[in-house]
């Protein structure tokens, strides 16, 4: 591979995790685009995936900036794990609290069936 084509992975790696982060950001929890998006940069990651060849293919005169956008890269994709583990962490969080409503729901619903298809006397 050749200067060009591993910068250009760099950077096609780069703009994948960038659109991650601006999706995560402000996406909804039921979001389609977030896993395209996650599988967006799966991809980008997986070609540029032996980064010591695509080093090797950079002349050495550029190794200290394809080194500095590696290291960029690297700082972004630990802050998009990160971001990813907050909304995760957040969904659990979501799914607790909604197993514990259904289950109250569940318990004030068969408190109530128990009287079910008696009379009741409104008169009073």
């Amino acid at each position: 591979m050749d200067a060009a084509g591993a910068f250009g992975r760099l950077l096609e790696a780069r703009r994948a995790m960038e659109d991650g982060l601006a999706l995560l950001d402000g996406a909804a929890v039921d979001d389609v685009d977030v896993p395209v998006a996650l599988g967006r940069i799966a991809a980008a990651l997986a070609s540029a995936a032996d980064l010591a060849a695509m080093r090797e293919g950079v002349p050495a005169e550029s190794h200290e900036r394809f080194d500095d956008e590696l290291e960029d890269l690297l700082r972004l994709n630990a802050v998009l794990t990160a971001a990813v583990k907050q909304d995760r962490d957040a969904m659990v969080q979501r799914l607790k609290v909604t197993r514990e409503s259904r289950r109250e729901l569940a318990r004030q619903s068969a408190s109530v069936s128990e009287g079910a298809g008696n009379r009741c006397d409104v008169s009073g």
